[in-house]
C-alpha cells in the first residue's frame, strides 16, 4: 500500500483550498510560472518549495519528507481495514469489534463489493462517514441484507452509541463535504477515530473552495481536542496513522491546531 497522496497532490490541494491558480501562486511566491507547473508535475525542487509553502499555508520540511514518508506498522487489535476497489483506486471501509461486537464504518464504492467481504449478520450497525459515492455505494446492499445502517444524520443526532464495551462518539468533520461526520471508538486498547476523508496519512480530503478549506480545519481541530496523544487515525483512503505522526509529519500541519484537555495549545 501506498499513500493516497503524493507530493504533487497536496500542493494541489493546498491551492485548490486556497482557490488559487497557479499563476496566482507564483505571483504570492516571487517565482517562475513553469516552477509551479513543474511541481504540479511531480519535480521536486527544494528552493521553490522553501517558497511557496508560507504562502500555501504548508510545512515545507513535512512536503519535501512526504515522498520517503509512510507511518509506522501498527498492530490494530479489533480493527480492520478492508481495502475495496474505487475506479483505478481503492477506498477503505473499517470493521471494529470485541466481544462479538462487530461494526462496519463505510460501504466502498460498489454496490456489492463490501457483501464479499464481512458477514453481514454478523454486523451490529454500519456507520456512514459521508454520503459521496465511494464512501455509500454498498448501503443499499447491506440494508436489503438486513445491515442497520446508521447515516450521517442520524449520527448527528444521537452523538454516543454504546455497544457492550465499545462507545461509539460521533463528531462533526464536515469540510471535504458538508455534512460529514468521524466517530471516536473507545474500548480498545488505544482510541480510534475514523475520520472519513477529513485526514489521510501524509494529507486530507480536498477541499472546493475556501470556506470548505477553512471549515475542514475547524471541525478538524475541535474533533482532535478529545483525541487521546496515541489516538489511532483510520481514514478513508490509504494506511491507518497516528495523531502523533500526522502531527510531525502531514504537510498540513501548520493548520492542524491541537488543543489538548489541558486546554494549553500545542506549539
Amino acid at each position: 500500500m501506498s499513500l493516497e497522496d503524493e507530493f504533487s497532490d497536496v500542493i494541489a490541494k493546498a491551492m485548490a483550498g486556497l482557490e488559487m491558480e497557479a499563476g496566482d501562486l507564483a505571483e504570492k511566491a516571487e517565482v517562475d510560472p513553469c516552477e509551479i507547473s513543474g511541481l504540479l508535475h511531480g519535480e521536486i525542487d527544494e528552493a521553490v518549495v522553501r517558497k511557496i509553502c508560507p504562502v500555501l499555508g504548508l510545512d515545507p520540511d513535512a512536503l519535501l519528507a512526504l515522498p520517503a514518508y509512510f507511518p509506522k506498522p501498527l498492530a490494530l487489535l479489533g480493527g480492520t481495514r478492508i481495502g475495496l476497489p474505487f475506479r483505478q483506486w481503492t477506498v477503505n471501509a473499517w470493521l471494529v469489534e470485541l466481544d462479538g461486537t462487530r461494526l462496519l464504518f463505510d460501504a466502498g464504492f460498489g454496490d456489492r463489493d463490501i457483501l464479499g467481504k464481512t458477514d453481514v449478520d454478523k454486523l451490529e450497525s454500519v456507520f456512514i462517514t459521508h454520503d459521496h459515492p465511494d464512501h455509500i455505494g454498498g448501503v443499499a446492499a447491506l440494508k436489503a441484507a438486513g445491515a442497520d445502517i446508521i447515516s450521517v444524520a442520524a449520527a448527528k443526532r444521537a452523538g454516543e452509541f454504546a455497544f457492550g464495551k465499545l462507545t461509539v462518539r460521533a463528531v462533526d468533520l464536515a469540510g471535504h463535504m458538508d455534512p460529514a461526520v468521524g466517530y471516536f471508538i473507545e474500548g480498545l486498547e488505544k482510541q480510534l477515530l475514523v475520520v472519513g476523508d477529513a485526514l489521510f496519512a501524509g494529507s486530507m480530503g480536498r477541499c472546493r473552495s475556501r470556506k470548505s478549506y477553512d471549515l475542514a480545519f475547524d471541525t478538524l481541530n475541535a474533533a482532535l481536542a478529545i483525541a487521546d496523544a496515541d489516538c489511532v487515525i483510520l481514514p478513508g483512503h490509504g494506511p491507518l496513522t497516528t495523531l502523533s505522526e500526522e502531527l510531525a509529519s502531514n504537510p498540513f500541519k501548520p493548520r492542524i491546531r491541537l488543543v489538548p484537555r489541558d486546554g494549553i495549545p500545542n506549539s
